[in-house]
């Protein structure tokens, strides 16, 4: 019996299906398509959508809104609708007769193979009808054959200009581009009524395709994908294109017109999905663009230009950063907000080390859940130089929050003078890090250990920088930590009984010591001299504003982390270094709370390491369990889903962010050839090594410039 097939109206090309694989289910649509259920039947009838309601649809609002390239039908649903044009048994067919164009598109046919090989004027059907013509490729579409007979009689087919795949790929070198085209006789795929650029034929789902795996396809193994016609084993006629890491082929057979395209990526619009999320996927992780273009060479991949990755950047990319990290945000603050008064930790860390840096971040981390809360980036040129951004960061960090409401509690910082009296003006409770505290003590008492006299000293460095440690973390009130310190000198002297009532005793268990030499002796040189560096006014006043809560340690492991998204050996304008902080904000909310990984026994993991602030003594590490990037796919999916589809609202945010002046900003900028003929190289080959300009330059040598010349 031949097989019928259901022709279906332009508007809805690839909506079209098969038989179903339920038995109860496939009779039921034998009953509606013959009004009985035939005893033979070709397993090859198809039925269009016009013969379906709308709720038998699993994504009719997507295909509507041009997002989904076909309809997909729900789960066992039955065909119901019958056009009044529509014939329901099977009708004879010639070759003139052609698809139908009318208000109803269901008129049934008998379709023989030889009407699909016959060139006449009709539309080819075989790669999306007919199971056993199907290529294995997913991007198949079937096109109008009658256009091939008025342009391509010979050997060769010259398809039609090629339209523009969007904006933002202008830049890429056109000579590139125009090399990639080709026509090679054996391969399989060409359509000029749905070429791979159409907008109308492309528009896919991207949060079913975004996240789809990917895989790296050589090109010989590509083509055998395209071989010779399926129908009449003739050779075809081939064209690829490329554009970034999109290629297209496609395909035309010269004797039966078989003709089909492929493409290896999905399109959103006219853009290739896999070139959005190359640059997405580099940025977002904080990859290099320049070390990712290396790699790629190197395996001779295809991929974007750096322009194109550049305009996703403004475009896409840093207006998706910007809106997720103010969303992510406020989420942790309006949770904070419950909880009243909240305990924070801030320290700035700059872009290059010194007073020479441009850019300085200053973060506020809770540190009860260990997130952070807030960063600021400071250009120095905002604040009069670089010694002024953390004061400003720390500002800017303060008004942020208590804008929406949430109060401080007390802030753990370093010493930094201005910090100090910006919190006493504003009347907030400030300690100090331990950690800083105790690397500006030990750098002096081990200066001073290198004396000849204080040789005993050497003995008790680790003792006294313990000693920080526990006078901070054991005490509650500032009076308390200072009686612990000040009792050091009595303990290094084998005096354990104090003067002091907060603390009258030393708290470690009696004991008689076996080696007095180990000990300070009452009134030596060397005690005096560590005394006048323990009980420093300075000292004192500071000890007594330790922290005994907690430390800012965290946030220089989120500062140590900042250099995985932001080097310090490279570059960033402005908005570049923000979304980047940005991402190391995120990538460290995410993981802050991260468990010790265990063995299957359920023991512990420890590496071993030799750090060069213990001079290479072993120490062990506790191993964590391996991160995660649930954060990129986030990113991600509001880039391809969102932003990419309607960018103005995120645009908006980000021009929200105010953008300091660049530093040239302040010279007065000369002309390209000014600057070229003042270019002098000191390496210049010469017979001295002044170089001269000008009768200038010998006057102001103090007349001693004829001399460097002529010698």
């Amino acid at each position: 019996m031949p097989s019928k097939v259901c022709y279906f109206h332009p508007a809805v090309r690839s909506s079209v299906f098969g038989l179903p694989t339920d038995a109860v289910v496939r009779q039921q649509w034998l009953q509606f398509m013959f009004d009985y259920v035939p005893e033979n039947y070709n397993r090859n009838l198809a039925l269009c959508a016009a013969h379906f309601t709308e709720d038998s649809f699993q994504n009719l609002h997507k295909f509507n809104a041009g997002f989904n390239k076909k309809l997909l039908l729900k789960h066992e649903v039955v065909p119901t609708l019958k056009p009044e044009a529509a014939v329901v048994g099977p009708q004879p067919y010639t070759s003139q007769q052609g698809p139908s164009t009318q208000e109803c598109p269901s008129i049934s046919a008998s379709v023989e193979v030889g009407c699909q090989t016959d060139p006449m004027k009709s539309e080819s059907l075989a790669t999306e009808i007919s199971p056993n013509m199907r290529s294995v490729a997913t991007q198949l579409s079937a096109g109008t054959l009658s256009d091939f007979h008025s342009t391509s009689r010979g050997s060769m087919f010259r398809p039609r200009k090629r339209p523009r795949l969007v904006l933002e790929e202008e830049e890429e070198e056109k000579d590139d581009i125009e090399s990639q085209i080709q026509v090679e006789p054996h391969d399989s795929t060409y359509n000029p009524e749905s070429t791979a650029t159409e907008e109308s034929e492309l528009l896919i789902d991207p949060q079913t395709n975004s996240g789809e795996k990917k895989y790296i396809v050589f090109e010989s193994c590509l083509r055998e994908l395209f071989g010779p016609c399926p129908i009449c084993k003739t050779k075809c006629t081939d064209q690829s294109r490329q554009m970034g890491t999109f290629v297209a082929f496609t395909q035309l057979c010269e004797k039966c017109q078989y003709n089909r395209q492929w493409q290896s990526q999905p399109i959103v619009g006219s853009t290739p999905v896999g070139n959005l999320l190359l640059s997405g996927a580099t940025y977002f992780t904080g990859g290099s663009f320049v070390q990712l273009q290396k790699i790629f060479k190197a395996m001779n991949l295809q991929m974007t230009t750096y322009s194109t990755f550049r305009k996703h950047t403004r475009n896409f990319i840093e207006p998706t950063i910007i809106h997720k990290w103010n969303r992510d945000q406020l989420h942790i603050i309006s949770q904070l907000q419950q909880q009243g008064k909240v305990p924070l930790a801030g320290d700035m860390r700059a872009d290059t080390p010194g007073h020479s840096a441009k850019f300085g971040s200053y973060t506020l981390m809770h540190v009860e859940t260990n997130k952070i809360l807030d960063l600021q980036l400071i250009q120095s040129n905002e604040v009069g130089g670089s010694y002024h951004m953390e004061k400003e960061g720390l500002k800017r960090c303060l008004d942020k929050l208590e804008s929406n409401g949430l109060a401080v509690d007390y802030l753990i910082t370093d010493r930094h003078p201005q910090i100090q009296k910006y919190l006493r003006e504003r009347s907030i409770t400030q300690f100090y890090d331990v950690w800083h505290f105790q690397k500006g003590l030990s750098k002096k008492i081990d200066k001073l250990s290198q004396n000849k006299d204080c040789k005993v000293l050497k003995t008790w460095l680790r003792s006294i920088k313990n000693h920080i440690y526990w006078s901070a973390t054991s005490s509650v009130s500032g009076p308390e930590k200072l009686a612990k310190w000040t009792s050091l000198l009595n303990h290094i002297q084998n005096v354990h009984v104090h003067e002091n009532p907060l603390f009258p005793k030393c708290e470690h268990p009696d004991r008689v010591s076996r080696d007095q030499k180990k000990w300070f002796q009452s009134g030596s040189v060397e005690l005096h001299k560590l005394g006048k560096v323990l009980y420093n006014k300075r000292v004192l006043k500071e000890v007594e504003k330790l922290s005994h809560h907690f430390q800012t340690s965290s946030l220089e492991a989120f500062h140590s982390l900042i250099l995985r998204f932001a080097p310090k050996n490279v570059v960033f304008t402005f908005i570049g270094m923000l979304c980047r902080l940005y991402l190391a904000a995120m990538h460290y909310n995410e993981n802050s709370d991260r468990h010790p990984a265990t063995t299957t026994a359920g023991q512990a993991v420890f590496k071993f390491i030799y750090p060069k602030s213990k001079k290479g003594e072993c120490t062990a590490k506790p191993v964590k369990i391996d991160p995660t990037y649930n954060y990129v796919d986030e990113l991600i999916s509001l880039l391809v889903n969102k932003v990419f589809l309607d960018p103005t609202p995120y645009t908006e945010e980000l021009h929200a962010v105010p953008i300091p002046p660049p530093l040239s900003s302040q010279y007065e900028k000369p002309s390209k050839e000014e600057v070229i003929a003042r270019h002098v190289s000191r390496f210049s080959q010469g017979g001295c090594g002044i170089q001269h300009t000008g009768q200038l330059d010998l006057e102001t040598a103090g007349g001693s410039g004829q001399q460097h010349m002529t010698g």
